[in-house]
């Protein structure tokens, strides 16, 4: 039996037949609702699941599926390397039946590529299938936690546009679904690939205003300090409100010199607002006792239901306390 089209539908309805067990060997999953239809088989305690997957930056990014969920459940979950990739697409369910073909387990796959799968009942086949599949099991290591995986930086795979398309395949699905926060995210992940897609822009501000128009319950912006050592998001775009952040900010790393860091609100990855926050002078006698890496500030964030960011300085070793400034969020959404 082939399909051609409906494939996501396909897969998931022999998935909610299964009964015992399923392996599954596919270079790329992204797909939420098969993933999701997955978790469900765990209702029953004696469920065996196997997941086999490329260790990449499809598979392991920004509001990708939870492999983590996976193996909490009891599933047995692997990574496959660029260096020896696991390019197949087949999944082998209660070791009867056989489902294989060019297809993904990605919405870019359901919803942008001509793909097919082959559905096989046939005991030789699927026994084939079952040898192959325990092969690859024996050469690879079990994942307690995906979080202590490194992800595998790209190697010869162009995988930027197969993930922008993905997210906007994605972001597409949930608005038909009336799930604006969801495609707000992805289209913002699209957009931080690349920042060029003005129907993208177009879709997400149209997004963003249903969501913002009345009550602020995320944050529209990602809000980052920029240390000496660098830039950290401290507000995640879409974080839930209302938000307070506490951060110490430490001295440059030449000794001598003024106390400063930078506050940044971003859109997709562009600088909407940035405001610079410096503690003294190089002249000043209090710098001339700051080493290096010395915490001189406490730096609090706060972002309020209405939508007003507030800063706040205080000084680590007196008693100066000022407000830096205050921004409302909505006022900066119109410039966007």
């Amino acid at each position: 039996m082939q399909f051609f089209s409906n494939i996501q539908d396909e897969i998931i309805a022999r998935i909610n037949e299964s009964t015992s067990s399923i392996k599954i060997a596919v270079t790329w999953f992204t797909n939420h609702d098969i993933f999701n239809a997955l978790l469900k088989k765990f209702q029953s305690p004696s469920y065996q699941l196997d997941l086999i997957v490329l260790n990449d930056r499809i598979n392991n990014k920004n509001e990708g599926v939870n492999f983590q969920k996976l193996i909490d459940l009891n599933g047995n979950f692997y990574y496959s390397s660029i260096e020896n990739m696991v390019h197949h697409k087949f999944c082998i369910i209660d070791d009867k039946t056989i489902i294989t073909g060019s297809y993904n387990w990605t919405y870019c796959a359901e919803n942008n590529n001509w793909e097919n799968i082959i559905i096989s009942d046939d005991i030789e086949i699927v026994k084939a299938y079952i040898q192959e599949f325990e092969k690859i099991v024996q050469h690879h290591e079990k994942v307690e936690n995906v979080s202590l995986v490194k992800r595998v930086v790209d190697k010869g795979i162009d995988s930027k546009e197969y993930l922008i398309t993905d997210y906007n395949c994605q972001a597409l699905q949930e608005t038909r679904r009336d799930d604006n926060l969801t495609a707000a995210k992805l289209y913002t992940e699209s957009l931080i690939l690349n920042n060029e897609q003005e129907d993208i822009k177009t879709e997400r501000t149209v997004i963003i205003n249903k969501i913002y128009c009345q009550r602020f319950e995320t944050c529209p912006f990602e809000i980052g300090i920029v240390y000496f050592t660098g830039y950290h998001i401290e507000i995640p775009a879409f974080s839930k409100l209302s938000q307070e952040i506490l951060k110490k900010g430490l001295t440059n790393p030449v000794n001598f010199l003024v106390s400063k860091i930078d506050i940044q609100i971003k859109n997709y990855n562009i600088v909407v607002k940035t405001c610079r926050i410096e503690l003294g002078t190089p002249n000043s006698r209090r710098d001339i006792h700051c080493p290096i890496g010395t915490q001189k500030l406490y730096c609090t964030l706060t972002v309020s239901p209405n939508g007003i960011l507030t800063i706040f300085l205080e000084e680590v070793t007196g008693d100066k306390r000022r407000n830096v400034g205050t921004w409302n969020l909505k006022e900066l959404l119109k410039l966007t």
